[in-house]
């Protein structure tokens, strides 16, 4: 089991913080062992991690969260723009999306598989629940993230200069898709649960990004959701990775969009 993290989170700057082009992160969390026997039970390669994404992307802050509650440390590397045409602005991710992980030899692409190999690296006990293979964790883990993707496809049609998004029959199937999801989570959440896991932390991803970019009218229909988010939003991996603190944490570290 690895060890706890302190609810401070320290962030350190290379001195020289660019890395290919783009902004570098060295992303400390300081961690302590329950016991003695905790501090030998994993094996944590040497060789640290390293995240492309973006500051703003919910689809990288799940990771970013992840690696906090584990208290592991990571390079982020900020690409400047997720309109970029060429793979290597993404860390050699042939989608062309956020996030990618390599860590060593190894190349990762896709939220959940980089969560699902950090675990398996990092917390075999896999205290966030990144591996259940409940129904019930599986369905509200794929409404969140089917979300999360539409929400992408609007956003990234409006910067690709659609001007109105109603306008387009596939657009608004994927903007009524996302209301149709979010009653249904907010249906199967319970905001008093005890407990705090990995769909709890890409909730919370979903629903601040959406809170920022305001692409949902009415996000008053769904307090459930809105309470369970509450409940978390003053945990440290939480409070530090905001939509607003990451974009501040980056243009104070130099980090431009492109």
């Amino acid at each position: 089991m690895l060890a706890s993290i302190y609810t401070r989170v320290a962030r350190e700057t290379f001195p020289n913080p660019t890395w290919n082009g783009v902004h570098v992160h060295v992303y400390r969390f300081g961690r302590h062992p329950r016991s003695a026997a905790d501090a030998t039970v994993a094996t944590v390669p040497t060789m640290k991690p390293r995240l492309h994404g973006t500051p703003l992307s919910h689809f990288t802050r799940k990771i970013r969260i992840v690696f906090a509650e584990l208290g592991v440390e990571f390079d982020f590397v900020r690409a400047s723009s997720v309109l970029a045409g060429e793979a290597a602005a993404y860390g050699d991710n042939p989608l062309m999306r956020v996030p990618t992980l390599v860590h060593g030899d190894d190349t990762l692409i896709e939220s959940d598989h980089i969560a699902r190999y950090l675990v398996a690296r990092f917390d075999p006990s896999d205290r966030l629940g990144v591996r259940s293979e409940r129904a019930g964790d599986l369905n509200r883990l794929a409404v969140v993230n089917g979300i999360m993707d539409n929400e992408v496809v609007l956003i990234l049609a409006k910067r690709g200069g659609v001007t109105d998004l109603s306008t387009v029959a596939y657009f608004r199937k994927l903007a009524t898709a996302i209301e149709s999801g979010l009653a249904w989570l907010d249906g199967h959440t319970d905001p008093e649960d005890v407990g705090f896991d990995y769909r709890d932390l890409t909730t919370i991803c979903m629903w601040q990004h959406v809170v920022y970019y305001q692409l949902v009218p009415g996000l008053e229909r769904y307090p459930r959701i809105a309470a369970r988010v509450a409940r978390f939003a003053d945990r440290a991996s939480i409070a530090s990775t905001t939509p607003e603190a990451s974009l501040a944490e980056a243009a104070a570290a130099g980090w431009k969009p492109g």
